[in-house]
């Protein structure tokens, strides 16, 4: 039996104000026709589930196809939707049979690892950290669910656990958060173009705000601590790495994927084919870090400069190393990480009187505005320009 009917523009609030079809109506939903477009409706059942519905005619022939629940679809959306529906049909295509005739939706985990993954893998050079945030953030999360099913609500609670630290080993930073929603958001842009989900959830999540303020770095003093107990580390590999990574600044990646090709013993220097902006730089070495360097012993098969014990591989992130390094400096392991040393030399050059095109240079940014972050960074600095600001207007 045809519903009865009733004709409004939707929107969020006289939908979701909408009550259940009443318990004794012979049909199990009452139907609700969108002024807007009037083929799409809202079902509501006996229990209040909402649901909606494009009904349409196509060779003569009366079908409906379903768009999904209110109000884990918004109206926007629904009508979006519905739209894409109604060009389908124009063009004489039926979108039921058109949907039935694709492949069985995919899983979060399908998409990312059978078409998302070899897709970024030949576009991003840092696609290693589109995985590892996939894997440890969102897979364990809704992974196994198919794609078409993450909502919205979903996702905001993942970021929202993220920042919380519920279900995860710890809480994470605005910024950890930020680069995972930010992933969902690219994948979700993809599969919208693949035509594997309609609208891309993530894309209704904002990012949260992040204080970018770098306050925390490594003193002078500290810094020798770091580099003298880095050195009496153990495993002479990932000692060495830390040490230099203090001395000269370089990202983690450039110096942990070095090659002995790629250095110049003659000139001291060593070459970096490829940075993070995509240019190849050359940092040259002091006395100190010929030193170190000169001093690793070279593996047969391995190229690297810091060689694991597996054939033609560099040594992973010495996270546990660093951790231990930091602890017998007397520095507390969950202020830092590897990234405040090359805050540090940065500022370190500040502080000594170093110009800022001297910080790009040796930083190897791309361009001077990269290096205009660390010229407000100590407050030895600051107190001496407003010391010299008062001394110059003393009477």
């Amino acid at each position: 039996m045809t519903t009865h009917q009733t004709r409004f523009k939707f929107t969020q609030a006289s939908l979701k104000a909408l009550p259940p079809n009443n318990s004794n109506a012979r049909s199990t939903d009452k139907e609700y026709s969108d002024k807007e477009i009037s083929n799409l409706k809202l079902l509501v059942g006996k229990s209040g589930q909402k649901r909606y519905l494009l009904r349409y005619s196509i060779n003569s022939k009366k079908r409906s196809i379903t768009i999904g629940k209110f109000p884990e679809i918004d109206v926007s959306d629904a009508r979006k939707i519905a739209r894409k529906h109604i060009t389908l049909i124009a063009s004489g295509v039926d979108p039921k049979q058109e949907r039935e005739s694709h492949k069985q939706m995919p899983t979060l985990d399908q998409f990312f690892n059978e078409s998302y993954f070899p897709f970024i893998k030949q576009k991003k050079r840092s696609f290693q950290h589109d995985v590892q945030r996939y894997t440890d953030y969102v897979s364990k999360r809704f992974g196994s669910t198919p794609y078409n099913e993450v909502k919205a609500i979903n996702i905001q609670r993942l970021q929202m656990d993220m920042l919380s630290g519920e279900g995860f080993t710890k809480a994470y930073a605005p910024a950890t958060c930020n680069r995972t929603l930010a992933l969902l958001k690219t994948m979700g842009q993809q599969a919208v173009a693949w035509g594997i989900i309609e609208i891309n959830q993530a894309n209704k999540i904002k990012l949260l705000k992040e204080d970018n303020t770098r306050t925390r770095y490594f003193t002078l003093n500290e810094m020798q601590k770091i580099i003298k107990q880095a050195l009496k580390y153990p495993n002479q590999y990932a000692g060495s790495f830390i040490a230099l990574l203090m001395y000269t600044g370089v990202r983690k990646m450039e110096l942990l994927t070095a090659k002995w090709q790629n250095l110049d013993k003659g000139k001291r220097k060593l070459h970096i084919p490829m940075t993070k902006n995509g240019k190849s730089r050359e940092v040259y070495l002091s006395d100190d870090m010929m030193k170190i360097i000169c001093a690793l012993p070279k593996q047969s098969n391995n190229p690297y400069i810091f060689s694991s014990m597996k054939t033609g591989k560099h040594i992973a992130e010495p996270r546990w190393a660093f951790a231990v390094v930091l602890k017998k400096s007397g520095i507390n392991v969950n202020e830092v990480c590897f990234h405040t040393c090359r805050h540090s030399v940065a500022t370190a050059l500040v502080a000594s009187g170093k110009d800022l095109y001297d910080v790009m240079i040796q930083l190897g940014h791309a361009n001077i505005a990269s290096a205009q972050r660390y010229s407000k960074v100590t407050e030895q600095r600051q107190r001496m320009v407003g010391q010299s600001v008062s001394d110059l207007i003393s009477i």
